[in-house]
C-alpha cells in the first residue's frame, strides 16, 4: 500500500517537473523552481527504489551519455572561457541524474503513458496561458512570456506529437481539441523549425503505421497530403498566421532556392555556421570548450552569439569525438525502438519516440539542444521502452 502511494506521488512529482519545463525553465531566475522539483523528483524515485529493492538499470543509452558527458568535462582543457564550461557541466550531470531516475522509475505502460500524457496536459497549459496573455493587436510573435519563441514552440510541439499518439492509438478523441490550442499556438510563435518539427513528426508517425499495404500506403499520401495543404492554408492565407510565420517560411523558401534573402536571421545564422566549420578545421579533434563558441565568435569581433547550430555547436565545442558520441546516443535508442516497433501492439509508441528523435535531428542544423531537458528526459525514457514492453508482456502472460 505505501509502495503504491509512493507510485502515485511520483507520477504526481512528474507532472510538476513537466510543467516546469514548459513554464520556468526557459525564464531567467526562474528555472530555480524547476530544479528543485527536479530535486524532489530524483528524492522520491531513489527513495522507491531502495524500498523496492529493485536491481538497479544502466543501459547502452545512459552509459553513452556518460561517454559524452566526460568529454564535455574534458573540453575544460581546451576552453577560452572555462566558467561556460563549468556551467553546461553542472546542467549536464543534473539532466544525467533526471534520465538515470526515469529509467529506473518507468517499467509499466501504465507510467510510461502518464509520462507521455504530462507532456500533453503541459503544453496544453503553456499554449492556453500564452494565448491569454498575448496581445492580438500587435502581431508579432507570441510566447516570449515563457522564453525563447523557437524553443516554446518545440516543446508545444513534443505536447501535439504525444497528443497525436493518444487519439491514433488510445481513440482519445476529446485530445483533439487541446491539438486544435496547440498547433495554432505553435504557428504563433513563428518559429519555422516548431512548424518543421510537429509536420515531420504527423508524417512520420502515419507513414510507419500505414507503410503497408498499397490500401495504406495510399491512405498516408492522402492525410499527409491533407495534412500540408491545411497548414499550407492557414499559414499563407490565414492574416495573423501569415505575418507571424506565413512570410517567414517565404522568405526561407527563396534563401533555398536563390540561397539569398534580405532576412537577417537567415543571412546571420548562415555565417554562423560557416565561422563554425572555419574553426572546426583548426581544431578539429579537441574543440575549444563546451559552449565557447559564443567567446570564440566574439574575440574574432563577430558578436556574442552562439552558434543557433547543434553540429556547429558540438564541433567547436568538443571536436568531432563529441559530435560522434552525442548522435551515437541517438542512433542507438533509433535502433532498439525500431527493433521493438516490429510486430508489437505497442509500436506506435515506439514510432511516437522515433519521430520526435529523427525530427531533432534534422533540425540540428537550426537549433542547439545537446543541453536540453526535454530532449535529454525523451531519449532516456524511449532508451527503455522496449525493457517496459517486454516487462508488460510478462506480467499479461502470468495474469498480473
Amino acid at each position: 500500500m505505501k509502495q503504491l502511494s509512493l507510485n502515485k506521488l511520483i507520477n504526481i512529482i512528474i507532472f510538476f517537473f513537466i510543467l516546469s519545463l514548459y513554464i520556468f525553465v526557459f525564464i531567467e531566475g526562474l528555472s530555480l523552481i524547476s530544479n528543485i522539483i527536479s530535486l524532489l523528483l530524483i528524492f522520491l524515485i531513489w527513495t522507491n527504489f531502495l524500498l523496492s529493492k529493485r536491481k538497479l538499470v544502466f543501459n547502452n543509452a545512459l552509459l553513452i551519455y556518460l561517454m559524452f558527458f566526460l568529454l564535455v568535462i574534458i573540453s575544460i582543457i581546451f576552453s577560452i572561457n572555462q566558467d561556460a564550461v563549468i556551467i553546461q557541466i553542472r546542467s549536464l550531470f543534473f539532466i544525467f541524474l533526471v534520465m538515470i531516475s526515469l529509467v529506473n522509475y518507468i517499467d509499466t505502460i501504465d507510467k510510461l503513458e502518464r509520462f507521455m500524457v504530462s507532456f500533453v496536459y503541459s503544453g496544453s497549459i503553456a499554449s492556453i496561458y500564452i494565448l491569454l496573455s498575448s496581445d492580438f493587436s500587435t502581431l508579432i510573435r507570441f510566447g516570449d512570456q515563457l522564453g525563447n519563441v523557437n524553443s516554446v514552440g518545440i516543446i508545444i510541439g513534443i505536447a501535439a506529437t504525444f497528443c497525436i499518439y493518444f487519439i491514433l492509438e488510445e481513440k482519445k478523441y476529446w485530445y483533439i481539441l487541446l491539438l486544435f490550442i496547440m498547433v495554432p499556438t505553435i504557428l504563433l510563435t513563428g518559429s519555422r523549425k516548431a512548424l518543421l518539427f510537429i509536420i515531420l513528426n504527423m508524417i512520420i508517425i502515419l507513414y510507419f503505421r500505414n507503410r503497408k499495404g498499397f490500401s495504406n500506403k495510399i491512405k498516408f499520401v492522402v492525410i499527409g497530403l491533407f495534412i500540408l495543404l491545411v497548414i499550407s492554408y492557414l499559414i499563407f492565407n490565414v492574416p495573423i498566421f501569415y505575418e507571424i510565420i506565413g512570410n517567414r517560411v517565404e522568405n526561407l523558401i527563396s534563401f533555398i532556392i536563390e540561397d539569398s534573402n534580405e532576412e537577417a536571421s537567415i543571412n546571420v545564422r548562415n555565417q554562423l555556421t560557416s565561422f563554425g566549420l572555419e574553426m572546426f578545421k583548426d581544431q578539429p579533434l579537441t574543440g575549444y570548450g563546451i559552449d565557447n563558441y559564443k567567446y570564440l565568435l566574439s574575440s574574432y569581433g563577430g558578436g556574442n552569439f552562439y552558434s543557433h547550430n547543434n553540429f556547429i555547436e558540438l564541433l567547436v565545442g568538443t571536436g568531432i569525438l563529441g559530435v560522434l558520441v552525442f548522435y551515437l546516443l541517438h542512433f542507438v535508442v533509433l535502433k532498439d525502438l525500431f527493433k521493438t516497433a516490429k510486430n508489437n501492439k505497442y509500436k506506435t509508441i515506439c514510432y511516437t519516440f522515433i519521430a520526435i528523435i529523427i525530427s531533432y535531428i534534422v533540425m540540428s542544423i537550426g537549433l542547439v539542444y545537446y543541453n536540453s531537458k526535454h530532449f535529454s528526459i525523451l531519449l532516456a525514457v524511449g532508451s527503455i521502452i522496449s525493457r517496459v514492453i517486454v516487462v508488460e508482456s510478462r506480467r499479461k502472460t502470468n495474469g498480473l
